[in-house]
């Protein structure tokens, strides 16, 4: 669909009949699409070179327009976003579509805000200063930085990446209303013989979450608490012990506190908290949780305090992260995106909630940042108070909204706050390896439905025998899979299967590090992966079909059970017996005689046919037929047919 095709009408000149000509298009598109069985193309790419070019080519041309779109939308509604370069890029940045459709939808609300009164026409929205306009990408130096000391050197925590259970942090539990070791069973302990526990240690918090009493002033509706000028807050960066007791100090006297996280997992198996933000309603602080790594148990004081409300939105990883990595857990929590699942807004983001309550809007270029860079940039470092500057005020408003919009036999707040104590139950798990089966958070299967590739049996044992060195070579150099071998290339390498190390290059352009050191070792595994799939093939169909013999053939007629015939001692056995050569000349001689048009014990088939019960006859006859020699291992099995008798040549 052009717009120079004279039968489709400007948009500016008739935007109802655009309107229809685009649905139209749209619609025929997709009904087109629907139409395909996408489960067998990758089968097909398989067979057919010129078709597996020709949907590289229509995958090109359809990536290209959907960057155009996203650009122009991103370009109209002020989100910043960047353009997709491959499969494997939508899967992995997926959000960035999702940031630009909940612009446009907040730019539709605002729009009819305005037509209904609601909103005066031109109210102008405060923005999170930045260095540049938004509309530009991520600048190179703040995206994945190559030339960072990896700071997990550093770490003196840091988990085995193998399969055994995690080994919680935390060692001293404050606000406890039972023992630390509540609820664990002898399986939980380090065994004897390995010292490695069969299961994880239990959530360290659960039975003070599930018995949480939550404060009354929750419950109460308050004029909601304006926040202080964001560009007259200069946040508190905080790297040091000394600096960590002061704002814990100020903590512990908060009613409410805002809390969010950075976290980085491009360059790291597990991932790993780089920045903690920390908002009260006076003071905004940046916690450096690279450098207090060891030291941040002690928010335990104040996360598990039961009397201070913890906001964060979307904090099902955070809760998580803050396991793994500190030891941390959270009691009391109100999570935001809970709050606008009860209220049906039509958006659940955070950048929708900075919209609506406080006429902000985020730079959200920084979400694709790499928050290892030390020194903390400016841009990044208000980027980062931006996330939790305003959500006090946020929470405020939502919980108004809340009670006022809750009756007799439906709280919603305490909706809210009964799917927030669920999310603070979560327990970091380590993922395991599942060869098998491939589940998990790593694992094969969930990649292989995704990308929904039809593979043959030696496509598929190489996938998982790739995938497996994949995951190995992530855990053993602490690297993110997708890093070692991304998956549009790990699928470059089924499709193709090199057969060496030059293939397995010029499967990956470029080239990550990882698969130029272990090409030839690849090619290898590829091959062997092959040549395993291909014996199981043909030991699949050589492998008889056992079935149980019956008591008594039901074709034969019942009878009295004849003695066996006497067996003679054989003095001498003629050596032409074991003449295989000879045993196969007679039993093509027997089987030419059988084949013939005319039996020399009947004539003519035909003519013996014509005999009333001649045919029957002759049935019996020669289905009690039977070739047989002295040495019985060359005896030839009944036959009843010449087909049958050709069959044992």
């Amino acid at each position: 669909m052009k717009m120079s095709d004279p039968a489709i009408p400007h948009p500016k000149e008739d935007f109802d009949g655009f309107q229809s000509s685009l649905f139209k298009a749209l619609m025929s598109a997709s009904v087109a699409s629907n139409a395909l069985d996408g489960s067998q193309i990758g089968f097909h790419r398989s067979l057919d070179r010129q078709f597996a070019k020709n949907m590289d080519h229509s995958a090109s041309h359809l990536l290209s327009a959907a960057n155009r779109l996203l650009q122009q939308c991103a370009h109209d509604t002020g989100v910043d976003t960047m353009e997709f370069e491959d499969a494997d890029d939508v899967n992995n940045r997926y959000i960035n579509v999702v940031e630009v459709v909940d612009a446009l939808l907040e730019k539709a609300d605002i729009c009819l805000d305005e037509y209904r009164g609601s909103r005066k026409a031109g109210t102008e929205t405060a923005q999170v200063e930045s260095s540049e306009p938004q509309r530009k990408e991520l600048e190179k130096q703040y995206r994945n930085a190559g030339n960072i000391v990896r700071p997990q050197s550093k770490f003196n925590d840091i988990n085995n990446l193998n399969d055994v259970p995690f080994e919680r942090k935390i060692k001293f539990k404050p606000h406890a209303l039972v023992p630390l070791d509540h609820n664990v069973t002898p399986e939980m302990l380090p065994h004897p013989d390995t010292g490695i526990p069969l299961v994880s240690l239990p959530h360290a918090y659960e039975f003070e979450i599930m018995s949480l009493q939550h404060p009354d002033h929750m419950f109460i509706q308050n004029e909601p608490q304006m926040y202080l000028p964001f560009d007259e807050t200069k946040p508190t960066w905080v790297e040091n012990e000394e600096q960590l007791d002061a704002m814990l100090a100020k903590l512990e006297k908060a009613r409410e506190i805002a809390v969010d996280l950075e976290y980085h997992d491009f360059r790291s198996y597990q991932g790993f908290t780089c920045l903690m933000q920390i908002s009260t309603r006076d003071e905004d602080f940046i916690v450096d949780t690279l450098e207090l790594r060891n030291q941040l148990c002690k928010l335990n004081e104040v996360f598990a305090d039961p009397a201070i409300v913890k906001v964060l939105h979307g904090a099902t990883f955070d809760i998580q992260w803050l396991q793994k990595d500190f030891g941390v857990y959270i009691v009391n929590l109100f999570d935001t995106y809970f709050a606008t699942k009860q209220l049906d807004f039509p958006s659940h983001g955070l950048a929708f909630l900075l919209q609506k309550y406080c006429a902000v809007t985020a730079d959200k270029r920084f979400q694709l940042a790499d928050w290892r860079i030390r020194p903390l940039p400016e841009p990044m470092m208000k980027y980062a108070q931006s996330d939790t500057h305003y959500l006090l005020y946020i929470y405020d408003c939502l919980r108004n909204e809340l009670l006022a919009k809750s009756v007799a036999n439906e709280n919603l707040l305490r909706s809210v706050l009964a799917s927030s104590n669920e999310v603070a139950l979560n327990k970091w798990e380590k993922p395991v390896y599942d060869m098998e089966n491939g589940e998990g958070k790593n694992g094969w299967a969930s990649l292989l439905r995704r990308w929904n590739h039809r593979m043959t049996s030696q496509q598929l044992a190489v996938f998982k025998s790739v995938h497996y060195w994949r995951d190995q070579a992530a855990r053993d150099e602490d690297e993110s899979p997708r890093y070692i071998l991304p998956n549009h290339m790990l699928f470059a390498l089924v499709e193709r299967m090199p057969i060496d190390k030059a293939g397995v290059i010029g499967c990956c352009n470029p080239c990550p590090t990882y698969v130029l050191l272990n090409a030839q070792m690849l090619a290898a595994r590829i091959q062997r992966a092959k040549m395993d799939a291909l014996a199981a093939d043909v030991e699949a169909a050589d492998t008889p079909v056992v079935t149980k013999r019956p008591a008594e053939d039901e074709t034969m007629e019942k009878g009295q059970a004849q003695p066996a015939p006497k067996r003679h001692k054989v003095d001498a056995v003629d050596p032409a017996v074991f003449d295989l050569q000879k045993a196969k000349e007679a039993r093509m001689a027997q089987a030419a005689q059988v084949s013939k048009a005319s039996s020399q014990l009947f004539g003519a088939w035909e003519d013996a046919a014509e005999v009333s019960g001649a045919q029957d006859k002759l049935e019996r006859i020669r289905a009690s037929m039977k070739l047989t020699m002295p040495y019985e291992g060359l005896a030839v099995k009944s036959i009843t047919t010449a087909k049958d008798l050709r069959g044992q040549q």
